[in-house]
């Protein structure tokens, strides 16, 4: 999954003099929280909603002396993080994680052509676990090596199973936990055919 998969291609975007307060209306009217700034067509800053709720209070954040009167350069971000329409979208939630922001411009070939935020990160998320589909999620732990995954592939295929989705996650270098979603209603079944294969099955439990 890239990132012009799940951008926002009709961006709302401000001029860097339009009074702060303005700018505020115009994330209450339109229910948005991250507005990306062009001047002269080109991305110069981006401000949120947070950004905004610093104007006159007495955080740290805050810029002494700007009031809601003043353009929104005073206190939009900049320079600007930004992503480009084809970066996967698991590189793109990793800086939005480690730079602790919000949003994201989308940048291809010098122009804004949309924006991406953590919501939008969630949701691609939450679409590639597979948990719209009607299909009984497992958890297998296996021997960190190659061939361990198609290993556990070749074992459900034989058991007459088609796998939808595949996770990882590891909290001990030499153990993988593959998080899968497998078309089956039958989740207990296939837990007990997997186990008598000899693969540890985390979840579903023996027991609720």
């Amino acid at each position: 999954m890239l990132v012009k998969d799940i951008m926002t291609e009709r961006v709302v975007a401000i001029d860097p003099e339009m009074p702060i307060g303005d700018v505020y209306a115009l994330m209450e009217q339109r229910n948005i929280r991250h507005f990306p700034i062009l001047e002269g067509g080109r991305l110069v800053g981006i401000v949120s909603d947070r950004d905004i709720r610093t104007v006159g209070s007495e955080l740290p954040s805050a810029k002494p002396g700007v009031t809601i009167r003043d353009p929104v350069r005073q206190i939009m971000v900049t320079p600007v993080i930004t992503t480009h329409p084809l970066d996967p979208v698991e590189e793109s939630a990793k800086v939005l994680r480690q730079y602790k922001i919000g949003a994201m411009p989308v940048i291809a070939e010098g122009k804004l052509v949309g924006i991406v935020t953590g919501i939008d990160f969630l949701e691609a998320l939450v679409r590639m676990t597979g948990v719209y589909e009607a299909a009984t999620r497992l958890e297998v732990e296996v021997e960190n090596r190659p061939g361990a995954l198609a290993a556990l592939a070749h074992t459900i295929a034989r058991l007459g199973y088609n796998i939808s989705s595949v996770l990882t996650t590891s909290r001990d270098p030499e153990i993988v936990t593959f998080v899968l979603r497998v078309d089956t209603i039958s989740g207990r079944k296939l837990a007990q055919e997997l186990k008598a294969a000899g693969f540890s099955v985390v979840w579903p439990p023996e027991k609720l």
